[in-house]
């Protein structure tokens, strides 16, 4: 039984009448997306963590990013003006400095309120014992700009915006590769083919991704070339090959 009232609010539905009205869990799929670390664009607080987290990092500063400065948004290319979208949220969230704290200690409420979430399901998972026979992604579909580069949100190429968390938690997992990390380009179209493998399922043909257990399966990770990153400018093309070496 899950304690659905411990859960961000969004995720209630989701997970608890799957855990509670599946008696027991056999071959399953469970993709679970939180609204959280969403802001609320029409609110002007635009972050909104739940009450019972504002004791959270009460008492924390929250450092400010080195490119949080007005040299660094001078530096943008020309058409970066101020009334670009994510210089117009930068002013909603970071322009000031308490208020730049105030956006950043709900922030990171948020992301504990998820880290909790994500927590209770693991433990349901064991309780059910099958924790070590299931695979678990945890990712997300973009990063965000915390006042760098003087912007806000996303949307754009800057290491801040692309950068995404991949944690994979694999039974097929090699021991050697277990607890570590990996510096080899990723990109969200892998998830599929790689939960299709995982399934014991080929993916159709016209899939652009790639299984990511290449990466952590000694029999697979030898020589597979998981993406070509092609630069183009008006008169060269470059296309470099990252591979598992």
């Amino acid at each position: 039984m899950v304690n659905c009232g411990t859960l961000p609010k969004r995720t209630h539905t989701t997970l608890c009448n799957f855990y509670n009205d599946v008696p027991a869990i056999s071959l399953f799929f469970l993709n679970v997306g939180y609204f959280a670390t969403h802001a609320v664009d029409n609110d002007p607080r635009q972050y909104l963590p739940q009450n019972t987290s504002m004791i959270l990092y009460a008492n924390a500063t929250v450092p400010v990013p080195p490119t949080a400065t007005d040299d660094a948004w001078n530096s943008m290319p020309y058409f970066f003006s101020e009334y670009n979208e994510a210089r117009v949220r930068y002013k909603w969230r970071y322009d000031e400095e308490d208020k730049h704290q105030r956006m950043m200690k709900n922030y990171y409420r948020m992301a504990t309120e998820v880290d909790t979430s994500v927590g209770i399901l693991l433990d349901e998972l064991k309780k059910q014992n099958v924790l070590e026979q299931t695979l678990i992604i945890f990712t997300t579909d973009n990063g965000n700009f915390h006042a760098e580069h003087g912007l806000a949100d996303k949307w754009y190429p800057h290491q801040e915006s692309i950068k995404v968390p991949l944690i994979i938690k694999d039974p097929r997992m090699d021991p050697e590769f277990v607890g570590t990390t990996n510096d080899d380009f990723t990109l969200n179209i892998d998830l599929a083919p790689t939960i299709l493998k995982a399934a014991g399922l080929e993916p159709l043909s016209r899939m652009m991704g790639r299984d990511m257990s290449v990466l952590y399966r000694q029999q697979y990770s030898r020589g597979r070339t998981l993406l070509e990153k092609n630069y183009f400018d008006e008169t060269t093309t470059t296309t470099t090959t990252t591979t598992t070496t």
